[in-house]
């Protein structure tokens, strides 16, 4: 770690920690096999599948061939086989490409966007997420076997811990449909204590823990010493003054000096995260965490549809998809310079069309046109970084670059002289940050530095509340009275209570609770109990009334809970029937990577506790 080392594992029994990077262009695996009273080592899987040189890669494509029966013929590194595009024309094969992206939420989507690629043979994004899942896990058993033996892997097999990792941007409906899909291939089993074997964290959490655990020093940008005037003079100061001044100073710059940004540029999104560390080495998120659909496969879209319009009606038209495959494996990670010239391949050295600039086969493209493509994808960054910079809660002195997108020296040269200007510095950690986000997401559930989290939205619950007639606002609404079935009581429907408000510091262990009183004619009909949370995105501070605002609300998560073992009380309602009543209250913690939520209540004025579901729609209708 950057200051200190890793504790040592403190588990009863050995145990194997797996996590999955699933990007959209490329994915990787990290593990580390834990042994009680040792410190736990990371270790990345650098031998896949149709891999030409063993060891030489820790990442493959995240690309699946189908055949005509959807049967998986061809994933990850085996996509790479020399002739593979001909194999898959002449038997009908159809590829599942930035699959990923379909798992977006809906509200991700930018009207005008190039579309993704579509799922081939009608396939949902759960069934190709669950096809890509069980390779990885057959490749890591694989991996592990012959580095570490069959028996080793044998003994660990039944009880592994999957950390799978994902955009900022994406919460609970995207992490239920991963969960299943690691289900469904088999990694964990359909019971509680499978699911509760699948962890997830997010990109941009994933790549400082991988920044940190290679020891890099994200403090933020030195200030400048200035001198201002003659010099001062120096007092000589008591060991005890000494100390807490020295204090005092380690305290003013962890609160206020070290802001950084962890910009994560992948092939899909570029998620940015912003944090500050504390005296005791932990972590804050001092700003709401984004997410951006501008990762190079945008950079490849654009160049595709430049291609498009350019050979439109030509004879040339066929060869777009070649040209779109050259440009993304090679003239996309070459680029350096605008003012040059740039050729791709695609087409017989006998082909020539100077009015297209082909010629000897070869298409050459203006420097400038090149950036272009690129443009959007920094300006977003410039733009992200600007904005976490006038929303955090300390000032940002350092930015650094992750992901695979962070390697384009163009993309690097860009940001850095647009944003360090603004005096934060920009940098890129490190060399191998093709392995970051799975080797992060290990450390993350080894070491979990991040001790609080930023809230993403305003979360409540759309309740009933008694009509009161002195009340401004129910009288506004009298035309929306109701009878409660079971009180009898005049009742308003639609208030929003508030549980958390959006861009609230909440640490990992802080919990919010909603209370909750329901009424039943019979006692059996109170055994179960599910609310709904909502989320409020629009910009009032204080939302009280859906009605105000129908359009900015919307249905997060379902809570479920046993409630069958809270006493009642009886009483009767107005008609003389007996009326049964439950008081509890719903516990939620919205510091974690994922939410949680338990059922509180008082038996004899103890508190109990209870387990409650936290359920959401993982449907396709959920996704982009």
């Amino acid at each position: 770690m950057e200051d200190t080392p890793r504790k040592e594992y403190d588990g009863a029994t050995r145990r194997l920690l797996l996590a999955f990077d699933i990007g959209t262009t490329f994915s990787g695996i990290s593990y580390s096999i834990l042994y009680p009273g040792k410190v736990p080592e990371i270790r990345p899987v650098t031998r896949y599948p149709s891999q030409e040189k063993a060891g030489g890669d820790s990442k493959i494509p995240t690309v699946i061939y189908y055949d005509k029966d959807g049967k998986p013929v061809a994933i990850g590194a085996e996509t790479l086989k020399e002739g593979i595009e001909v194999d898959a024309e002449e038997e009908g094969w159809e590829v599942a490409r930035w699959f990923k992206l379909h798992l977006r939420p809906k509200t991700a989507v930018v009207p005008g966007e190039e579309p993704v690629p579509p799922l081939p043979f009608n396939k949902t994004v759960v069934e190709v997420f669950t096809d890509f899942v069980a390779y990885l896990n057959s490749c890591a058993k694989k991996y592990i076997t012959e580095t570490h033996g069959a028996a080793l892997y044998n003994s660990l097999s039944n009880d592994i811990i999957y950390v799978l990792t994902h955009p900022n941007g994406w919460a609970g409906p995207q992490q239920a449909a991963m969960r299943r899909a690691a289900t469904l291939g088999k990694l964990v089993p359909d019971t509680p204590e499978g699911s509760a074997r699948v962890i997830f964290v997010t990109e941009g959490e994933a790549s400082l823990h991988f920044c940190l655990a290679k020891g890099m020093h994200l403090a933020g940008a030195p200030e400048k010493e200035v001198e201002d005037g003659p010099p001062k003079k120096k007092v000589k100061l008591s060991k005890a003054a000494a100390a807490k001044a020295a204090k005092e100073e380690e305290l003013k710059k962890a609160k206020e000096g070290n802001g950084i940004l962890i910009v994560d540029a992948g092939g899909g999104t570029i998620d940015v995260t912003a944090y500050s560390q504390q005296p005791d080495g932990s972590y804050n998120e001092i700003a709401i965490p984004e997410c951006y659909f501008q990762g190079s496969a945008y950079v490849t879209m654009r160049a595709k549809k430049w291609f498009t319009n350019l050979l439109k009606a030509t004879r040339f038209e066929p060869d777009v998809d070649t040209l779109t495959q050259r440009f993304d494996r090679n003239t996309k990670h070459g680029f350096r310079k605008d003012d040059e010239p740039h050729h791709i391949q695609f087409a017989s050295s006998r082909e020539r069309e100077p009015a297209l600039r082909i010629r000897g086969g070869r298409l050459t493209m203006e420097g400038s046109d090149v950036a272009s493509f690129f443009k959007p994808s920094i300006d977003c960054i410039v733009d992200a970084v600007k904005k976490q910079c006038a929303s955090a809660h300390v000032p940002i002195r350092a930015v650094f670059l992750v992901g695979g997108f962070s390697a384009s020296e163009w993309l690097f040269s860009q940001v850095q002289a647009q944003i360090e200007p603004l005096g934060i510095t920009v940098s890129i950690p490190d060399s191998h940050m093709n392995k970051a986000v799975s080797s992060g997401a290990v450390s993350f559930y080894l070491d979990s530095l991040v001790s609080s989290r930023v809230s993403r939205t305003t979360y409540g619950v759309v309740m009933n509340t008694t009509y009161n007639s002195n009340k401004p606002e129910h009288v506004r609404r009298g035309h929306t009275v109701g009878v409660h079935r079971v009180t009898g009581k005049p009742t308003l429907f639609g208030q929003f209570d508030v549980i958390l408000p959006k861009g609230v510091q909440v640490r990992a262990t802080k919990e919010f609770s909603s209370d909750f009183s329901k009424s039943k004619s019979t006692r059996e009909s109170l055994n179960r109990y599910s609310v709904m949370i909502h989320a409020y995105n629009g910009k009032s501070k204080g939302p009280y009334w859906v009605d105000d605002e129908p359009d900015m609300y919307s249905e997060v998560c379902r809570v479920e809970a046993d409630t069958s073992k809270i006493t009642a009380s009886v009483k009767k309602n107005p008609q003389g029937e007996d009326i049964y009543t439950i008081n509890f209250s719903v516990v939620l913690l919205f510091g974690l990577t994922e939410m949680k939520a338990q059922l509180s209540f008082k038996e004899n004025g103890v508190e109990k506790r209870g387990p409650a579901s936290v359920i959401f729609d993982d449907g396709d209708s959920t996704f982009a």
